[in-house]
């Protein structure tokens, strides 16, 4: 056969022989990918084979392939048609599934030719794809999903506790007590507002406000790989793959920075307005009254400064080009986003 290399790394010849008589595919058109954490992924025309990388990733494939069948019963929604489920072991040990191939390309691709502007296009874009699967009633979602398990949670504790458990006052506290337990240390500018009751009354406020927001159907791991976009020039979204932690929760969990990879934050001096400028356009596509438009970017901002608090943490350089730059960086937007808050109570 003649036959890309790459794609015995998947198959062996055994397998893709009857894998192609199968499918019907001519095996000189397939490609493999390899970039996946849970599956590997073969390629042919505008058709899309997805195979469990081992056994941990039965499940993730299992809610990938739900989500599509769920969505498409949605045509407007900008993801892969689902085609079948395919059992065979003379092929594959696990169950593969069949999708369709979506036009576009990935975002990724654009990344380092982006400016501000470009960036903030294709963000304004994604917020009003958000909404869109937002709006999908719960009902129509298995329990499966609701139920799914497979998000890491463990990394967003105190994040997890507001926008999830019902556990806020708890979170709530740890947030202030870290918070004030800096502003000990601190003998800056930044202390009369780290430590004002005023303060953490406005921050308490605007943090109920969205973790009182209903629940939605989520993908939860968006990132540049799995934003797929006409060009470079329009940004329009043509697709959003990879759904394998498809989860039922808080909608602010989807404008989450942290899925993505580090060449978003190379903008993140631009954040606040991002996350302002797309949590508008959400808002407004939902149809939702908030009495803040600060509470996404307070939220990310907060906990963006937690972690960068934290000298254990790897991520102490993310947001500025040291620990202390990071810091400062985000005590500048608690002063900026309560003064911005304040003028809303006016």
């Amino acid at each position: 056969m003649d036959v890309d290399y790459s794609v015995y790394g998947i198959l062996n010849h055994e397998q893709l022989e009857r894998f192609c008589k199968r499918m019907k595919i001519d095996s000189s058109t397939l490609k493999a990918n390899f970039d996946g954490w849970r599956k590997l992924v073969l390629i042919s025309g505008d058709k899309i084979f997805l195979f469990p990388r081992d056994p941990k990733g039965i499940k993730a494939l299992d809610l990938e392939a739900t989500a599509y069948e769920v969505m498409n019963k949605h045509p407007e929604f900008p993801v892969p048609k689902f085609i079948e489920r395919v059992k065979d072991s003379k092929i594959s040990y696990y169950e593969f599934v069949v999708i369709s191939k979506l036009g576009g390309v990935a975002y990724s691709r654009f990344e380092k030719e982006v400016n501000a502007d470009d960036v903030t296009r294709m963000l304004s874009n994604l917020a009003g794809v958000f909404a869109k699967w937002h709006d999908m009633p719960l009902d129509e979602v298995p329990a499966k999903i609701q139920n799914s398990g497979i998000f890491n949670t463990t990394r967003y504790q105190w994040e997890e506790q507001i926008l999830e458990t019902g556990d806020f006052q708890e979170a709530f506290d740890y947030v202030i007590e870290r918070i004030k337990e800096f502003a000990r240390k601190d003998n800056s500018k930044f202390q009369e507002v780290l430590n004002s009751d005023n303060t953490h009354k406005l921050w308490k406020e605007c943090l109920q406000e969205i973790s009182s927001l209903s629940h939605v159907f989520l993908h939860c791991d968006i990132h540049e790989d799995q934003i797929l976009v006409e060009s470079k020039e329009s940004m329009k979204i043509t697709g959003i793959i990879d759904w394998e932690t498809v989860r039922v929760g808080n909608p602010v969990w989807e404008f989450n920075f942290y899925e993505w990879g580090f060449g978003i934050w190379k903008w993140s001096d631009n954040f606040p307005e991002y996350r302002k400028i797309m949590w508008e356009i959400y808002l407004e596509k939902r149809d939702i009254d908030l009495k803040s438009k600060y509470g996404l970017d307070l939220f990310y901002t907060l906990s963006e400064f937690l972690i960068v608090l934290d000298p254990e943490k790897t991520l102490t350089t993310l947001v500025g080009k040291n620990q202390e730059e990071s810091i400062r960086i985000c005590l500048d937007r608690f002063v900026d986003l309560t003064k911005k808050i304040e003028k809303e109570r006016v």
